[in-house]
């Protein structure tokens, strides 16, 4: 009875210093450990695999495409980023950064306002997209069950119902009002109305 006893008053002991053990290294030394998808720290120095740095063509980058204004995220899986490869986390950041001064006018278009390297672990890199869509002042057209309605620059609020039937306009103009069709100021809405209408 006493050597059961003390056996398991000598594991409890063993785990107690065990756990505190792991807690102190942790504390001690965070930088060898990551906090992984499900909450848990790992220890990164375990395994070569978890060298991300340099970026190699076996490094995987996975790209969040944040919408803060709707609420949603897609994510996408690159396998190449060439113009990473080599890189370490400092020329990584110093990529995006010079990213963010160069937009296409695509997505400067599209409303992308940072290029963010948000973690790296077991050789995935993963970077986040935020896009917020510029407001603008003027108006769109845009088709609405086969007429065209205007909207202020929101692109949610109408302004205007009109009767302009779609197939009215040139082929090329369907294309931009299907997308949406900027108009600068009230002139310019006044003439696309003007034009069309009659």
């Amino acid at each position: 009875m006493k050597r059961n006893l003390i056996f398991a008053i000598s594991a409890l002991i063993i785990g107690i210093i065990a756990a505190l053990s792991v807690l102190f290294y942790e504390y001690f030394y965070p930088q060898l450990y990551v906090i992984d998808d499900t909450g848990e720290h790992v220890n990164v120095a375990t395994s070569s695999y978890n060298e991300t740095f340099p970026v190699t063509k076996n490094t995987i980058f996975q790209i969040e495409h944040y919408y803060p204004d709707e609420g949603r995220t897609l994510t996408e899986e690159i396998a190449e980023f060439p113009q990473l490869l080599g890189c370490d986390k400092t020329g990584v950041i110093r990529y995006l950064e010079s990213y963010m001064k160069h937009l296409s006018p695509d997505e400067q278009l599209e409303g992308l306002k940072s290029f963010e390297l948000l973690s790296y672990h077991g050789n995935v890199i993963r970077l986040r997209k935020t896009y917020q869509k510029q407001i603008l002042n003027g108006y769109f057209a845009k088709s609405y069950n086969g007429t065209i309605v205007i909207l202020n620059g929101d692109e949610k609020t109408v302004y205007e119902y009109t009767q302009i039937p779609i197939n009215l306009l040139p082929e090329a103009l369907q294309d931009e009002v299907i997308e949406g069709y900027y108009l600068e100021d009230e002139r310019e809405l006044y003439n696309f109305l003007e034009n069309y209408s009659s």
